[in-house]
């Protein structure tokens, strides 16, 4: 086990559980893709969901608990396989595949629950965390295992209340992590951070598959350069928040809410950042010279704005864990302001504007993302002078 200061980084396991989940992320962009509807985006939102949960679990248990002993690795491999079995099954995962992601779900969360009852046998201080959570995730991977067996609608309802019991069950206990096995302050940052550049990666992979057969027009490059301007900007906006601050509050000052905010502000934003892929390929490949459908219109827009919105909101839990009440609201609050002004603005274009063109939509998103750099980089003199 390990002191809460002590500074560590990804393992190379974990890196490739990492890259086996990416892939179930990309199923779920490809799957977005072939059907850009309300009733696709909430299919897509719904699996999106208890795949980020079940990585979740498994970065916030090795983030606590560092160990690379056989039963381990052989566990976290069972995890890896059970990832690409879900993998496997995201198409058609709310229809005829839909029991095995359930049961893909279960085994992971199930192994989850035996990495933690490993923990309690032998590490006896671990026990009042293991055992709160070792009910709570088996009493939820037992419904989802259930799920299986019962047809719909009750197997999703079923996932529902699993979900729940899942979410519940460690935001009750979080407050005992304070006193002990708490996630690392460098290490689960880090792993928030590997995890959302690659899917933001995901995203441009998802658009250069989509396009790579596509007859190339001046319009369509046009459009593409500003798709990839959204993702850098998306990039730069993210990493330069990055810095343990909001674990550290937690660990140090009990702010509870800005670290629960923290953790939970991530899925909106990576679900953003997954379905920008799909909504930029359908710009690109879209006729340049026709108003984009509303389907994909309103695709990018509340993509966009996912992503904007929670990014201010990230920006805003890492603000009050470093400024005093001195400084002007102003001063504090400026990026994440900007950020959810232009997220507004972003679904008010989508509303109001009904004959939008491709590159017009994609320039008007692009300056909003932009926008946000230009006051980062204000913000940040060093960024503009060069040093080794």
């Amino acid at each position: 086990m390990e002191n809460i200061e002590k500074e560590r980084h990804s393992s190379w396991l974990e890196n490739f559980y990492d890259l086996i989940v990416a892939i179930v992320v990309f199923q779920l962009s490809t799957n977005l893709t072939h059907s850009v509807s309300v009733y696709g985006f909430l299919g897509f939102v719904a699996l999106f969901i208890p795949v980020w949960w079940s990585w979740i679990g498994v970065t916030y248990y090795n983030s606590r608990f560092e160990t690379d002993d056989l039963g381990h690795r052989l566990l976290t491999l069972s995890q890896i396989a059970a990832a690409a079995f879900m993998a496997v099954c995201v198409p058609g995962g709310l229809g005829n595949n839909s029991t095995g992601f359930a049961v893909s779900y279960a085994a992971i969360r199930g192994i989850l629950v035996i990495q933690y009852l490993r923990t309690g046998r032998h590490i006896p201080s671990t026990r009042r965390i293991v055992r709160p959570y070792s009910i709570g995730f088996s009493i939820a991977a037992s419904l989802w295992l259930a799920s299986a067996f019962v047809p719909a609608p009750m197997r999703f309802i079923m996932w529902i209340v699993g979900l729940a019991i899942d979410v519940v069950t460690p935001t009750v206990f979080t407050m005992r992590t304070s006193t002990g096995f708490a996630p690392n302050i460098h290490h689960l940052p880090e792993r928030f951070g590997t995890f959302t550049i690659i899917v933001l990666g995901i995203s441009i992979l998802a658009v250069v598959d989509g396009i790579s057969d596509h007859n190339w027009t001046t319009q369509s490059i046009l459009d593409t350069a500003l798709g990839l301007g959204i993702a850098f900007s998306l990039w730069w906006i993210y990493f330069d928040s990055v810095d343990g601050s909001e674990v550290r509050a937690f660990y140090n000052q009990k702010k509870i809410g800005v670290y629960i905010c923290w953790l939970y502000i991530h899925l909106p934003l990576l679900i953003g950042f997954t379905a920008l892929g799909a909504a930029i390929e359908h710009s690109v490949l879209s006729n340049q010279y026709q108003a984009l459908p509303d389907s994909d219109k309103w695709l990018m827009c509340i993509s966009v704005a996912l992503c904007l919105g929670a990014l201010g909101t990230i920006n805003i839990t890492s603000e009050k864990t470093k400024f005093t009440s001195t400084v002007s609201l102003g001063r504090r609050f400026s990026m994440s302001l900007y950020a959810w002004v232009a997220a507004s603005f972003v679904i008010a274009i989508a509303i109001v504007e009904h004959s939008l063109s491709p590159v017009y939509l994609m320039s008007i998103m692009a300056v909003a993302c932009s926008g946000q750099v230009i006051l980062d980089i204000r913000r940040h003199p060093h960024h503009r002078l060069f040093k080794l």
